[in-house]
């Protein structure tokens, strides 16, 4: 009531609604991150609308023993980056999408960006091989270092999407309370 009245008060503007923030319509989808970086996944794409928080991001620089004990304990909705030169974590990833799928653990979520500069270093034949005819866990293959992916996933803000569903019904719902759609109608007819 207080700011609607200053609001009219000090700028002769209505107060059309206050709305407090939802940080997940601030999370980028896998579908937001194929824009950004003009790619798409090569691996899981039925989980093209799945969202990330870019705090649960995690650039992996341990050894694939470790790798696999964090991917089985951590955040289970976790995007992990790696370099392209990382076989043995690509594998591990792979592999580890597989074990829970057989095992039933609890859902995997998580998904993998794989980076290296165009030019300087490529997926190895025989790992991009592996991913033909996979449906599996969500793999994305990008063509910036690892410290740029990620430098460009944190200044990144992802729009609103029609085909993602999920993000906009949650928008709705989120909005919808906070906004005087009957005095937003009122002022622009």
């Amino acid at each position: 009531h207080y700011m609607s009245k200053a609001f009219q008060d000090s700028w002769g503007v209505p107060l059309l609604g206050c709305i407090p923030d939802r940080p997940f319509l601030g999370c980028p989808a896998l579908a937001d991150l194929e824009r950004l970086f003009k790619t798409e996944l090569v691996s899981g794409q039925k989980h093209r609308f799945r969202h990330y928080s870019v705090d649960d991001m995690n650039l992996i620089t341990t050894s694939l023993t470790r790798f696999l004990e964090n991917i089985r304990t951590k955040h289970p909705r976790t995007l992990y980056v790696c370099h392209v030169t990382r076989d043995d974590i690509i594998l591990g990833f792979m592999a580890e999408f597989q074990r829970n799928r057989r095992d039933d653990e609890r859902p995997f979520e998580a998904s993998l960006l794989v980076c290296g500069r165009k030019g300087k270093y490529q997926m190895a034949d025989e790992v991009r091989d592996m991913f033909e005819g996979l449906d599996g866990a969500p793999v994305m293959v990008v063509e910036y270092s690892t410290h740029q992916a990620m430098n460009m996933i944190h200044n990144f803000t992802p729009k609103l999407n029609i085909d993602d569903k999920n993000r906009v019904r949650k928008a709705v719902e989120h909005y919808e309370p906070y906004i005087d759609f009957d005095l937003l109608l009122e002022r622009t007819s």
